[in-house]
């Protein structure tokens, strides 16, 4: 039983009104429940919601409830005396272990045997990428030998070997690596349950300039708390090492570097390293959030460990604009640290260069990376995915201003790019959640070759090419930025009439409110264009260029004005530079592939066949791909001018026009699917290269759900038996019967059927003329002869001349019938 004379916490807790800290009471699985009436009648009475408290449990206490039924199975007290008395020394045997501590014991050992116990794998990236499960390291796994480290690099042996002890609590294990402040040591914590930490060198403290540099290194190493980053616990001093040692958490697993070194070809899959950076880049965020720089970001220093990916090795962490020694790496380390200081521009270089040499062999020299970034002419793994080498080579621009300002920009661009890669390599497609436009307004291109046969009902000759109007009203637009001073007045004017909501946004202007808006202006420049005044948005634009000038939203809206205008090279430089600066964005791609579209008609080149079928087969990526192309061949094409090595798409050469048109029609369709006007624009441009094949799947990937898979369809039998021209042959007599196989799927009732089916009977007696049938097998209902034909051509005719919207044109029907009838030839 209890102790008389021992005081209950419930107890206490009752007698005392004011709050409590949580409070522990020991747990005994064999205590006695000392029950007290009194205790609950104090409980009750008292309204102050007491503390949490520990409850004791014993299994083998008596129930105070029930013991007059329970003692009354027994002659006298003394015999359950006697009962509990054996069974509580059987409880206390001399040199049993007591049940508290061995529940604690066996806590620990099962929380220790479950350290590193597989899990699942995760997605992450939106969804885009499952990176895997990745066991962790042992600790004494990751030591190493120093000795030959000293022998090849001629650097001085560690100051502390296996067994020091440092500021009487931390023992060396030994060294796991060697760093720019000296030898990381890895040693135990005698003070924290045996827990194994990291020592890491601080900066120099041998003048007074260095003492205070690391007196705020401390201070700010010790503030920062992250998920992503590794946990700063101490900081230490010791006369063997100058400066002391910070001690930080270990984190076993392997880096991103052992994991491209362990990886075939030596170098990571492109949606793996980009899903790797992108777990990075909210860690560096939070850094730069408070002021500081990481510095030193390479694969070295991100660990990848169980589900989780960190940052480690803090030691180079400065203040933004930092002076004195600023730690980093060469061949990552951005260039203007040494003149200009540090910034988060200099972490985003770091970041692109951790990005390259994760997924291409960049070249070295004694053992450092080359300056520059490998070209698409010179890399394949860039011709593939040239929006990742245009992300690269932004990061890591020579010059600070040309990089991503931020890494939240960074990141949406990144985003973008990965959704590229996984639709290219997989074709997979994910929604553009992160993007900085709206989606495709409406189509262009999508319609002319079907209407050109609309000729047939009315008489009326329509033309196939495409104007700037139509592929600029169904161009993506600029969404408004939440976080502008003037989002929510753009908003609610969205309803209103144009020159109502140009005179709301005039007046906007000049209040001081609004004087900080960057939305405001360029929604000026919207609401000009949809008033149709091209030019003076034109002004407007010039009048913005100092405030403005060099931002991707003037660039886009530029574009936009000089292709409205029939500008089309200044269109192409204004667009492209849209791309360098928005590398993940579909917008300028299409954009850019509209223009090329539209310099082929204006150069009169359009119909002209202008690349090797091998290289327009890779740039449509749909059987072959540009990576399988040899450099050779981009070499040449740079070296005869007609492309340059960066492929920044300012040249106007027909070549490029057609290589870039057909390259970024692909790229946009093959990641968004809804964009219809690139599937369209995609088999506009292969017709003219005469790769009708691949023109016909890309119009077949239109999903049967688009409304515009009619007309794709539609588009698809006319790409068949297009007629002979300087870009491509005439049909073959297997395309002119799967363009009547196709059309006899499609139902009677849709209005182009007897259109569509004169081009194909058309087709046929062309062919017909010169060469002989292999077959006469029918052509729909008409036996595949020139007789057979000509009575299907006329009576289709004849169809067609019922539903003319106009009596002359009706009758012209029925002649042409009459003149194409077999019976005219007897």
């Amino acid at each position: 039983m209890s102790d008389p004379n021992t005081t209950n916490p419930r107890d206490t807790e009752a007698r005392d009104t004011e709050a409590r800290d949580t409070e522990a009471v020991p747990f005994d699985p064999f205590a006695d429940d000392d029950t007290d009436d009194d205790t609950d009648d104090e409980d009750d009475a008292d309204d102050a919601e007491p503390g949490t408290e520990a409850v004791a449990f014993d299994p083998f206490a008596d129930d105070e409830d029930d013991a007059g039924d329970s003692l009354g199975e027994y002659s006298s007290m003394g015999e359950m005396a006697g009962l509990l008395k054996d069974l509580d020394k059987l409880r206390k045997g001399s040199g049993r272990e007591d049940t508290s501590q061995r529940s604690r014991r066996l806590a620990l050992d099962t929380f220790r045997e479950r350290r590193g116990t597989r899990r699942a794998s995760r997605f992450v990236a939106d969804g885009m990428v499952e990176l895997p499960w990745v066991e962790p390291t042992e600790p004494k796994a990751a030591l190493v030998d120093p000795r030959p480290a000293v022998a090849r690099k001629g650097i001085a042996p560690p100051a502390l070997s296996a067994g020091d002890i440092v500021a009487g609590q931390y023992e060396i294990m030994g060294v796991i690596a060697h760093g720019g402040m000296g030898w990381i040591y890895l040693a135990l914590d005698h003070y924290v349950a045996g827990r194994v930490v990291v020592l890491k060198g601080l900066h120099s403290t041998d003048n007074a300039d260095e003492a205070a540099a690391a007196e705020a290194e401390r201070e700010f190493l010790a503030d920062i708390t992250h998920p992503g980053i590794v946990k700063i616990f101490n900081f230490i001093d010791d006369p063997r090492v100058p400066g002391g040692f910070t001690v930080m958490e270990y984190v076993g697993g392997p880096s991103l570097r052992a994991r491209r070194n362990a990886a075939e070809h030596r170098v990571l899959e492109p949606d793996v390293a980009i899903a790797y950076i992108l777990e990075v880049l909210p860690a560096l965020d939070y850094l730069h959030s408070r002021g500081v720089v990481y510095n030193d970001l390479k694969p070295d220093n991100i660990i990848v460990t169980e589900d989780q990916v960190k940052l480690i090795d803090m030691g180079a962490v400065s203040g933004i604009g930092a002076y004195g020694f600023i730690y980093g790496t060469k061949g990552f380390q951005a260039p203007e640290v040494a003149t200009e200081g540090p910034s988060i521009r200099s972490d985003v270089y770091t970041v692109g260069r951790t990005l390259a040499s994760l997924v291409v062999d960049l070249p070295q020299t004694d053992g450092v990376y080359d300056p520059g970034v490998p070209t698409p002419t010179e890399e394949p793994l860039f011709r593939r995915y040239t929006s990742l080498y245009r992300l690269i080579s932004r990061c890591c621009d020579p010059d600070p201003a040309r990089r991503f300002e931020s890494m939240v920009e960074l990141e949406g661009q990144l985003l973008g790019v990965l959704r590229e890669v996984v639709a290219a390599r997989d074709g997979r497609t994910f929604p553009a959640q992160h993007s900085l436009f709206s989606p495709q307004r409406t189509t262009f291109g999508t319609k002319h070759l079907v209407f050109r046969t609309d000729q047939l009902i009315d008489g009326i000759s329509r033309t196939v090419d495409i104007t700037p109007q139509e592929v600029v009203a169904a161009l993506p637009s600029p969404l408004i930025n939440r976080d502008d001073i003037g989002a929510a007045m753009l908003q609610g004017s969205s309803y209103a009439e144009p020159r109502e909501t140009l005179e709301t946004l005039r007046q906007a202007m000049t209040t001081p409110q609004y004087e900080e808006s960057t939305e405001i202006p360029f929604g000026v420049v919207r609401t000009m264009l949809d008033l149709g005044l091209t030019r003076q948005a034109r002004a407007w634009l010039v009048s913005l260029e100092e405030r403005f000038g060099g931002t991707w939203r003037h660039w886009w809206y530029s574009g936009v004005v000089e292709t409205l205008l029939g500008d089309f090279r200044a269109a192409k430089r204004s667009f492209a530079e849209v791309l360098r600066l928005l590398p993940g964005e579909a917008a300028p791609k299409l954009a850019l592939a509209a223009v090329s579209d539209l310099l082929l008609q204006e150069l009169g080149t359009q119909e002209q066949k202008l690349l090797d079928a091998d290289l327009a087969r890779a740039a449509a990526s749909l059987d072959q791909h540009l990576h399988e192309v040899p450099n050779v061949v981009f070499e040449e094409l740079a070296a005869q001018g007609v492309i340059d090595a960066e492929w920044s798409m300012q040249t106007v050469e027909p070549v490029a026009l057609r290589f870039h048109a057909i390259r970024l029609y692909a790229l946009v369709w093959l990641t968004n699917p809804t964009t219809v006007s690139s599937a369209f624009g995609l088999a506009r441009m292969l017709m003219r290269e005469d790769q009708v094949a691949l023109a016909i799947k890309a119009l077949d990937k239109v999903p049967s759900a688009s409304r515009h898979y009619r007309m794709a369809q539609l588009t698809a039998i006319l790409c068949l038996v297009a007629p002979e021209s300087e870009a491509h042959a005439a049909p073959t007599e297997e395309q002119i019967r799967l363009a009547a196989r196709r059309l006899e799927r499609i139902p009677s009732t849709e209005p182009r059927f007897l259109q569509i089916k004169v081009a194909v009977i058309e087709a046929g007696l062309i062919y017909l003329r010169e060469h002989p049938a292999s077959s006469t097998a029918t052509l729909f209902e008409y036996p595949f002869t020139v007789r057979g034909l000509r009575r299907g051509l006329a009576l289709t005719l004849r169809a067609q001349a019922r539903v003319a919207p106009y009596p002359q044109h009706r009758y012209a029907l029925v002649d042409m019938a009459n003149k194409v009838r077999p019976a005219t030839w007897f």
